[in-house]
């Protein structure tokens, strides 16, 4: 929701491009080690 409402509207109207593409991908890799580590979590719980 962050990065459709707060970085991507940013983006497009060209608003410091530089630091706007870099939050972009570093929610993007925050939202995706997070996932990794609930799926590693749910594994371990299923194992055990």
């Amino acid at each position: 929701m962050l990065i459709e409402f707060a970085v991507a509207p940013r983006i497009v109207a060209r608003e410091n491009l530089r630091l706007w593409h870099g939050v972009g991908t570093l929610m993007y890799a925050v939202q995706w080690l997070c996932a990794a580590i609930v799926l590693w979590r749910l594994a371990d719980d299923k194992r055990g």
